[in-house]
């Protein structure tokens, strides 16, 4: 039974190990920097524990963000371009599970091996889907006299794809990083202010 309480217990696991698997593997990693280093760079292709954080870290956290929509989605209760917008949402476990079917090489360049582009096209469909995911619930009408979270969420869902361009740009390739974790925290919360409006406590199914 799907229920408001676990759906915020899944969400508030999911941020909490997001957050441990980047602290644990740039701690892990050697020479690995948060603001310069992308996230995929953790398993990277014959780095160090590229193993386990492939499934410690990129499989595990795909499989909590999973649960956790499987169970938002139903409780969400959307319509219209919200629906499309909700079920976008698992763009988000996608953009974890790529680096799991499709690592990227050392560096995570723009070209190099099938596996490489493989992830740098799925990249791009996730991320976008992620922005695109969060503009479209926005719409839903019960955002209605919340319009501080309704001004978020569009802006975030703008920011993806201007920010996943900025990414790669090689004069910005000392700040890919940041930039990247600052679209983290976007998601993170993005989602807390979706399940907040949309799935009140007194709701159960």
């Amino acid at each position: 039974m799907n229920n408001p309480r676990c759906t915020r217990l899944l969400l508030l696991a999911s941020i909490l190990y997001v957050i441990g698997f980047y602290f644990i593997g740039s701690a892990i990693k050697p020479g690995y920097s948060q603001i310069s280093n992308f996230v995929s760079e953790y398993n990277a292709t014959g780095t160090a524990w590229a193993a386990l954080l492939t499934y410690a870290g990129f499989a595990a956290t795909a499989a909590i963000l999973s649960a956790f929509l499987a169970t938002a989605i139903p409780l969400l209760r959307t319509s219209g371009v919200s629906r499309v917008g909700a079920w976008l949402l698992w763009s988000l476990p996608a953009s974890y599970l790529l680096a799991v079917v499709a690592p990227c090489d050392s560096g995570c360049p723009l070209d190099g091996s099938v596996s490489q582009i493989a992830h740098n096209l799925l990249a791009v469909i996730t991320y976008f889907g992620m922005g695109l995911s969060i503009a479209l619930i926005s719409f839903d009408t019960r955002f209605n006299g919340f319009e501080f979270s309704r001004a978020f969420l569009r802006l975030a869902g703008i920011a993806f794809p201007v920010v996943f361009f900025l990414m790669v740009q090689p004069g910005l390739d000392h700040w890919g990083g940041l930039l990247q974790r600052l679209l983290d925290i976007a998601m993170a919360v993005s989602l807390i202010l979706i399940v907040r409006t949309l799935i009140p406590m007194s709701r159960s199914v």
